[in-house]
């Protein structure tokens, strides 16, 4: 832990009383320990919270360690086993080219060996604190000393750890239900009446729940792996997928925030969470739902100084010619597309087969007319959103194939993508490291 880290932590512990009385707490509670052992010098092992409790988030309770962990250390006395960092422990596991299955197993039990053991019991909570007890049991198991109510602050972080217990719990009653689990698609999270950026949030609070379900040390030490898949556009009810997890987020007319969430194997639902109320504010993200082209072009990452789409005008009268200016970063690959507003969406740009056509020039361009492409004429009305995704270097591998298996040719139209496809592919191209989104609306009156 670096200095500044554990001066974060330390910052945050409070003990019961004043200054001078919190040092003499936790040194009268030291001695105890070593009386106990009958060593000045102590090796601890900081187990923490029981894994079951309720009243901290698992994030939280890991810090709370940390800190307590991190004050320990400034006595000045004593040394940490490894016990409490059972995902450092899975990833040295997994890391070591063991040729005996009793290897792995001896590791682990020795990050836990100490002098003592240190729990924390009786937790407690109000708002922004948290209370508790150090109780030190010796490696013997013969004496124990137990420290007096030790109170520290955590960070509520509102939304993130609600949304988190209730991850958790659904987790935990699925693997209650299913003690076999050895695999969990992902399915995305729908919103109600449209599409919402804490869909995605929340998906992804899930998959850490279910991230940290797959390292938790029972599956570490009875070797029961569990594996995680986000689903394939269009397969999330692929055959052979052992569970699937489906979620639904909604807004109120009161602006009140609601999550459920349900795991399915084949027709049987598992571990549903009913409807919950939510607080979204810490996930982060706007709990807005839109329309699907009002969703894409708020949830764009726009940066207009590196790309710019200007229509030459809002709306077009019908029999006009389709002109929309493209400005930017002289450089920037382009891979544009046309959305409709059910989701669908055809590709523009690069033409297959003319890919060098497609890098901005300085100055800019204007399609279709400077990518040599025909007239378009815009002869019916709809409202539609050109967007365009620009990189400096070209798309990776996979990512490049996909986008331009779908592109239009010299001899051939663009295919039409459906509304799942069209989702993946936004996910992974904004996953795509610098890369910058421009939007226009394209509406024929």
């Amino acid at each position: 832990m670096s200095g500044l880290l554990r001066r974060v932590f330390v910052a945050g512990l409070l003990l019961a009383g004043g200054s001078g009385a919190r040092a003499d707490a936790l040194s009268a509670w030291l001695d105890g320990v070593a009386a106990c052992t009958g060593k000045r010098d102590l090796l601890l092992a900081v187990v923490g919270f029981d894994a079951g409790q309720q009243v901290l988030s698992r994030t939280q309770a890991d810090e709370v360690r940390l800190a307590i962990e991190s004050r320990l250390q400034s006595e000045g006395r004593i040394r940490l086993a490894a016990s409490g960092d059972v995902v450092r422990i899975k990833t040295l596991r997994d890391s070591l080219n063991l040729q005996k299955p009793g290897e792995a197993e001896a590791q682990i039990r020795k990050a836990f060996d100490g002098d003592a053991s240190v729990f924390f019991t009786e937790p407690a909570r109000q708002e922004d604190r948290a209370s508790f007890r150090l109780q030190a049991i010796t490696k013997a198991g013969d004496c124990k000393a137990t420290s007096e109510p030790v109170e520290i602050a955590i960070r509520t972080r509102p939304g993130v750890v609600d949304i988190d217990q209730v991850m958790s719990r659904a987790v935990e009653n699925l693997v209650s239900t299913a003690p076999g689990l050895r695999r969990v698609d992902i399915c995305p999270f729908a919103a109600a009446s449209g599409y919402s950026a804490c869909s995605a949030a929340l998906e992804e609070r899930l998959l850490l729940a279910l991230d940290a379900e797959a390292r938790s040390d029972d599956r570490v030490l009875r070797s029961r792996p569990l594996e995680i898949r986000k689903a394939a556009p269009g397969q999330c009810a692929a055959p052979g997928s052992e569970v699937t997890a489906r979620g639904r987020f909604s807004r109120d007319r009161d602006g009140m925030s609601w999550m459920e969430l349900e795991f399915r194997r084949g027709d049987a639902v598992l571990a549903p969470t009913g409807r919950n109320r939510i607080p979204v504010e810490g996930l982060g993200c706007d709990p807005a739902v839109r329309p699907f082209l009002e969703h894409v072009a708020a949830t764009a990452g726009s940066d207009r100084a590196r790309l710019a789409l200007l229509p030459a005008a809002s709306p077009f009268a019908k029999g006009r010619r389709l002109d929309i200016r493209i400005e930017g970063k002289a450089g920037t690959r382009l891979s544009c597309w046309v959305l409709a507003s059910d989701g669908t969406a055809s590709v523009v740009l690069p033409v297959r087969g003319e890919e060098a056509r497609s890098v901005l020039r300085a100055g800019g361009q204007s399609y279709p007319y400077d990518f040599g492409l025909n007239d378009i004429v815009l002869d019916t009305a709809f409202e539609n959103l050109f967007a365009c995704f620009g990189t400096e270097a070209e798309l990776p591998g996979a990512l490049r194939e996909r986008w331009l298996k779908a592109a239009p040719s010299a001899s051939e139209d663009a295919a039409t993508l459906q509304p799942d496809e069209v989702l993946d592919l936004i996910e992974r191209l904004r996953a795509v490291s610098g890369v910058v989104e421009a939007t226009a609306p394209i509406v024929v009156r």
